[in-house]
């Protein structure tokens, strides 16, 4: 692969991690309590969405995700879309459910939201300092060509910042995990 299709992909990789991290910016300050508007929605259905892994369907590729709906009442009385649903495994119909619309969806306020927003916030963060090592190195690590990955940590060990850049994206995704771990503990 030429450099200037390496280099085209790294560019690709970093317009992508700035939409991924405007997304994850917006649903931070959501989670926060510092955008959308706050209310509480009451409950009147749920519904569970199966999507799996992979095409043969087995049963540890199956993914649930459970989306409830409902009327919401604005803190502030303004009007506000019935059409947003809010994802949560513990809500069933007639529950009151204090959350944020911030115009797309539901967010529960709390640690778990704040941790899975910034979690997806690190990721692009880290996929942004990983796209940069692309575009101005021109190569990429691939992990069934050893001599490819080492002449891509070649190239950014002889980048003035370069390790610094490559930690840093290693630390940030990272905090992505730690993020997601606990989104899910929390």
């Amino acid at each position: 692969m030429s450099h200037s299709i390496t280099r085209a992909g790294g560019l690709v990789l970093v317009l992508f991690s700035l939409l991924l991290g405007l997304y994850g910016t917006g649903s931070l300050a959501t989670a926060a309590g510092l955008s959308g508007t706050g209310g509480t929605l009451t409950v009147t259905g749920c519904r569970t969405d199966v999507s799996y892994g992979d095409r043969d369907r087995e049963d540890d590729d199956r993914h649930a995700t459970r989306r409830c709906w409902g009327r919401f009442s604005a803190e502030d009385g303004s009007a506000a879309d019935p059409e947003h649903e809010l994802v949560s495994d513990e809500a069933r119909p007639g529950d009151r459910i204090e959350v944020r619309d911030n115009g797309t969806i539901y967010i529960e306020p709390g640690a778990g939201s704040v941790a899975g927003a910034a979690a997806i916030v690190s990721l692009a963060v880290g996929m942004a300092l990983f796209g940069v090592l692309i575009l101005v190195t021109g190569r990429h690590p691939l992990p069934s060509r050893p001599a490819q990955a080492r002449a891509f940590a070649t190239a950014v060990r002889a980048l003035p910042f370069g390790r610094g850049v490559l930690f840093a994206c290693l630390g940030a995704w990272a905090l992505t995990a730690v993020g997601f771990g606990l989104q899910k503990l929390l």
